[in-house]
């Protein structure tokens, strides 16, 4: 089931109608309810998934248990407790993610000097959103270790704030010391949240079903066909895809979080304008925060940091974009990216050394750095839309080549992307303009009214899968 699919309003008031009126005052039978409803809804696609997700959330629960009654006078066993909760935790991914890869990649090397071996990958099914509850589970025994968060020792909870049914498929990543706390009291009905949720879900709509699914058809055809499209399609395709997976992310990310809105809960944001970023450090400050936050927080600062040698700063650097690399998939192409980004935001630390920290602001223009960050950007993604190294190459071989044609549906998507980019300027600059969010009843009316309209009248209908899905 689709958070954009025609099927899941009619799931969310199933849930919404008893949630809020017999259970209102009951926080116990609120959370069994999201949690039956979470594993109907991420069992939907294949109810064998459901299984592994509550083996690793028992096994969790167990150990954070477990950590938290030995972290003061046995801490050498409450360390070991937790090694094995990250070792598990990654244990999952590398298994159901990375196995195949690593066998192919292996073999592969033993065939260039000249050994075969009769190794064949298995078929493995991926669980949807693998990635994201991983690193939930991860974030949780570390944070009960650190003292940061006591155990949670109601069962029924804890799975709930592992399976809950807006970021299971694909984040944000809620940090466990965020969202925990708000299974302790009972939600009831809030006109402003539900109003602002249900404006967070329609604009992220728009962004899905308006913007990056109209998309898709144009970049799907380049860059699965680029030996057919000239320079010009390319370079078209490659910024078309920059606004479609931004568009699609955080407009999945704009549902997830106005869904739980809706339900009385806070998700951590995932995006704050990131091609508004005047560095590539910013860049990554505002794409998928969430998932940032967790990468500095449990891979680049137990590295050292930025407190320690220019090398082992850039050690940690890359190492820490690698892992994000490899998150997204078992392909060199997202590890290439990764290291591409990594050496972006070195050389940029770098450079603040030499030319004095935000110098590029006053020498080159702050809109000028905005269109170089973009445009490197768009290189990245590029890297990360294709399906291997050698289609990376091959696309880029061809962007000198003449000649090609716009596709004449490809100016469709130019006012949504006008609308979109307007948005997110006037909340750049603080601009004192406001439709959705006008204080004059009028205006936000019509405005939400014309945003539903053109929707679901030129909207992309048929719940097309979130790119975000196979990560």
């Amino acid at each position: 089931m689709l958070v954009n699919s025609l099927i899941f309003p009619l799931f969310f008031l199933i849930v919404l109608i008893p949630y809020f009126s017999l259970m209102r005052n009951f926080v116990k039978l609120q959370n069994l309810w999201i949690l039956l409803a979470s594993y109907f809804f991420y069992g939907y696609m294949d109810v064998r998934m459901c299984v592994l997700l509550l083996v690793a959330t028992a096994v969790f629960f167990v150990i954070g248990i477990s950590i938290e009654k030995y972290r003061g006078k046995e801490r050498k066993a409450a360390w070991w407790l937790t090694l094995a909760g990250i070792v598990a935790g990654a244990g999952m991914l590398l298994y159901f993610k990375y196995l195949n890869f690593f066998i192919t990649q292996f073999a592969d090397l033993l065939g260039l000097f000249g050994l075969t071996t009769n190794w064949s990958s298995f078929n493995l099914i991926v669980p949807v959103g693998i990635s994201f509850f991983t690193f939930k589970l991860i974030a949780y025994v570390v944070e009960v270790y650190k003292g940061n968060l006591n155990a949670e020792r109601n069962f029924v909870n804890f799975a709930a704030f592992v399976a809950f049914f807006p970021t299971i498929m694909s984040g944000p990543i809620d940090k466990p010391n965020d969202f925990l706390p708000q299974l302790h009291t009972s939600r009831k009905w809030s006109d402003s949240m539900v109003l602002e949720g249900c404006k967070r879900v329609l604009w992220g709509m728009f962004l899905k079903m308006c913007i990056a699914d109209k998309l898709s058809p144009y970049t799907d055809a380049v860059f699965n066909n680029y030996y057919h499209h000239s320079g010009l399609t390319i370079s078209v395709a490659a910024v078309m895809y920059t606004f479609q997976i931004y568009a699609d992310f955080c407009g999945y990310s704009e549902m997830a979080i106005g869904v739980g809105r809706i339900m009385g809960f806070r998700i951590t944001e995932n995006f704050r304008r990131p091609y508004f970023s005047t560095n590539v450090g910013d860049f990554w400050r505002r794409w998928h925060m969430s998932l940032m936050a967790w990468l500095r927080e449990y891979v680049y600062f137990p590295l050292g940091g930025s407190r320690c040698s220019e090398a082992k700063t850039m050690r940690n650097t890359m190492a820490t974009f690698l892992v994000s690399g490899l998150w997204h998939g078992a392909n060199w192409t997202f590890i290439v990216w990764g290291a591409y980004h990594g050496l972006l935001v070195f050389l940029y630390r770098f450079w603040n050394k030499i030319a004095g920290k935000n110098r590029e602001t006053r020498t080159l223009g702050r809109y000028f750095s905005i269109l170089l960050v973009f445009l490197l950007s768009t290189i990245g993604w590029a890297m990360f839309r294709a399906d291997s190294v050698a289609h990376f190459m091959g696309i880029a071989s061809r962007l000198t080549a003449s000649g090609g044609l716009f596709f004449s549906w490809a100016l469709t998507a130019a006012l949504p992307i006008a609308i979109m980019l307007f948005k997110e300027l006037k909340d750049e600059e603080g601009w004192n303009i406001h439709l959705l969010h006008s204080r004059n009843f009028y205006v936000q009316a019509v405005s939400i009214g014309l945003l539903i309209v053109y929707v679901f009248y030129t909207g992309e209908l048929n719940g097309a899968q979130f790119i975000y899905f196979q990560f």
